[in-house]
């Protein structure tokens, strides 16, 4: 993903919930934000990472911090509590554009937009802090290595930085067991979250990610036999009015894992519009194989409206939600990098921010020239 599409996905996702943008809540528990509570977040994460550089036995300047990839501000209002001056900066200008209207430290903290792959905005040995977290590992390597590399020029000599970023994919060690009966009713329900409306050429072919959460009462095992017997997979109908069936499905998207009461999985699953312009309804449903769908037993659909639009360029679908890449750089390469700045490595502090499938690290180093 470019800068530009970088931009224009933070962009469009600060116009629907910036708020959930930057701290995504689990789906079984998601609800909007409240401002206080989401700000605090950012107090209780300054004084834990500040404090953790104490630990280190450093002592930093006061004078001026950066937080790099700034949002709307969570971590730079929580900053100025430490730091004379703060600036904070972030490529979608819809997110600043909030920030600023959260800004409780006009006279100290500021806020940039910054659509370059550099810091050119700042001359070099101008901060005594640099903060970046759950930025880094949304940006392609090529943009985060040269960020990194410009963390260390704009660091005062003994400044620190701290970064988060992920190392490497782990293998998903997840049970994936196979069932030998059929579900009894009261287990058969789920919540499958998916776009409300679309819009596509006709025949267009449609990349759904779909998060889906097991809200019956047995786990659902899933199996690696595509033509296994009682696995469960998620499915789809395509119907017209009055629920005038017009295909029964294109495909089926098995479980990535087993998935317990309760808990959600994420499952890819492209189907294809018709070829006839239109509304249609876009029926998913979690369906065990040999047994029933889920519907069936009173298990409720996601049901997403979808207009056929000749107009559109072969192959166009908009409406899509926008989901942030997740990169990594092997850890090795992070610590030559800093070294390359001028840095001193002073710790390498595991991290969880992107989830169980990635290694993540929390680098802290110091400009040691």
């Amino acid at each position: 993903m470019s800068l530009d599409e970088l931009r224009d996905s933070w962009n469009e996702l600060a116009s629907k919930d910036a708020f959930q943008a930057v701290l995504t809540r689990s789906a079984p528990t998601r609800r909007r934000w409240d401002p206080e509570a989401f700000f605090r977040t950012g107090v209780d994460e300054v004084e834990f990472i500040l404090h953790r550089v104490r630990e280190l036995g450093v002592e930093r300047g006061s004078a001026r911090a950066l937080d790099f990839g700034c949002g709307l501000g969570r971590v730079s209002q929580a900053l100025c509590r430490h730091f004379e001056r703060v600036d904070g900066v972030d490529i979608a200008a819809a997110m600043i554009e909030r920030a600023r209207t959260f800004n409780r430290f006009p006279d100290s903290c500021t806020y940039h937009l910054n659509e370059t792959a550099d810091l050119r905005l700042f001359a070099d040995r101008t901060f005594d802090f640099v903060y970046s977290n759950i930025t880094l590992q949304h940006i392609e390597p090529d943009y985060s290595r040269g960020y990194i590399e410009e963390f260390f020029r704009v660091l005062e000599p003994g400044g620190v930085a701290v970064f988060q970023l992920p190392s490497e994919l782990v293998p998903d060690v997840r049970p994936r067991t196979r069932s030998s009966h059929a579900l009894p009713r009261e287990a058969c329900r789920a919540v499958i979250e998916a776009p409300t409306a679309l819009r596509c050429a006709p025949g267009a072919v449609i990349p759904l990610q779909i998060i889906v959460r097991n809200a019956g009462t047995e786990t659902w095992s899933a199996t690696s036999d595509h033509e296994g017997p009682y696995s469960v997979r998620l499915g789809n109908h395509w119907r017209r009015r009055f629920w005038r069936t017009v295909r029964f499905d294109d495909r089926r998207a098995a479980l990535p894992h087993d998935v317990a009461p309760g808990e959600t999985a994420t499952m890819g699953l492209p189907v294809t519009a018709p070829e006839t312009a239109g509304t249609y309804v876009l029926e998913l449903d979690m369906v065990q194989e040999n047994v029933r769908w889920f519907a069936q037993v009173g298990s409720k659909p996601s049901r997403t409206r979808v207009t056929i639009d000749p107009a559109l360029a072969p192959g166009t679908v908009e409406g899509l939600p926008k989901f942030m890449q997740m990169h990594g750089i092997p850890r090795p390469e992070v610590e030559a990098l800093v070294a390359a700045g001028g840095g001193r490595l002073l710790a390498v502090d595991d991290d969880d921010a992107p989830g169980p499938s990635w290694r993540s690290y929390r680098y802290i180093a110091q400009r040691s020239r």
